[in-house]
């Protein structure tokens, strides 16, 4: 039924393109897994098919937004399902949307909600609003092995710590492995006079960023004793680690705000970049996120009604 995003909620943004299609996949896999309630949203240009509160009678849903339910129907039967229609601006409305569910899922291109001709202007300017992570899909991302780990990226600062949270979230709710990765180089003059001053050679420099990763992960890593853990401090340009790292994952954990190669001021390049080119989901953290608390006595049906 047409209401709006139910609290807790995964939501993912709608089009007619391919890219839609593989968010919704993911997206329908999610809640399923997580036993959250999933809200499609497809923004609309033509005013007919705005649902109006002020009328017993409801508009009918869009082609984009039948042929999901007809879909999801024959994949999840089960699955708790609603749906909105508004029209106005892409962005904000996934954004407001987006202020209640756990996760937005988009496809990276394609037309209406989730287009550009880089990586998405409204993808870009949904995580640039939202707190929420948003998880980034394009058309040719394959499914992964059901025992592929998930990977995540990170700096030293403390922006990494959220993107942390939510990669041992998603390697335990998965049963799967989870490896962290902090690309670092000897180029950038933060760690060339952080080198000087300290007397460190190059090998010295990689115990000592190794050192830094295990322990900013070990405090986590004793809250999921479930999920397994390798960490991997690597002299090399961030992108590039990353896309070796995660060429088999199920998921590549990314963040949107920080300082160093990963991250940026909104979406940093490597963000970008790995978005662009990753061969598995993306999930993008912003620094300073919000977790949505649902009731402990809610079930997924009552969260969906």
């Amino acid at each position: 039924m047409e209401t709006r995003v139910p609290l807790g909620a995964v939501l993912v943004g709608l089009d007619e393109s391919a890219e839609s299609a593989r968010a919704l996949s993911w997206a329908a896999t999610e809640a399923r897994r997580r036993r959250w309630p999933l809200h499609l949203m497809h923004v609309v240009h033509d005013a007919a098919w705005i649902y109006s509160t002020s009328t017993t009678t409801n508009y009918p849903m869009t082609p984009v937004v039948r042929d999901a339910v007809v879909m999801l129907s024959d994949w999840h039967p089960d699955l708790p399902v609603t749906w909105s229609q508004p029209a106005g601006d892409p962005a904000a409305l996934l954004a407001d949307g987006a202020h209640a569910a756990r996760v937005t899922a988009v496809g990276s291109r394609g037309r209406g909600a989730v287009s550009d001709a880089v990586l998405g202007s409204v993808t870009t300017q949904l995580i640039a609003q939202t707190r929420c992570p948003v998880a980034v899909l394009r058309a040719g991302t394959p499914i992964a092995h059901p025992d592929a780990p998930v990977v995540v990226g990170v700096g030293h600062d403390t922006l990494s710590l959220p993107l942390l949270d939510a990669a041992f979230e998603q390697a335990s709710s998965r049963h799967v492995d989870l490896v962290v990765v902090h690309a670092w180089q000897l180029d950038g003059p933060t760690i060339a006079d952080h080198l000087e001053l300290q007397g460190l050679t190059a090998e010295g420099a990689q115990r000592h960023e190794a050192g830094l990763l295990t322990r900013m992960v070990a405090d986590l890593a004793q809250d999921h004793p479930e999920v397994e853990v390798s960490t991997h401090a690597v002299r090399d340009g961030a992108a590039r680690t990353l896309g070796r790292h995660a060429a088999d994952a199920a998921l590549l954990v990314v963040g949107s705000r920080g300082r160093g190669e990963i991250g940026g001021a909104i979406l940093g390049s490597v963000s970008q970049s790995v978005i662009r080119s990753a061969t598995c989901p993306v999930l993008v953290v912003r620094g300073g996120r919000t977790t949505v608390t649902v009731p402990s006595d809610q079930t997924v049906a009552e969260a969906s009604s």
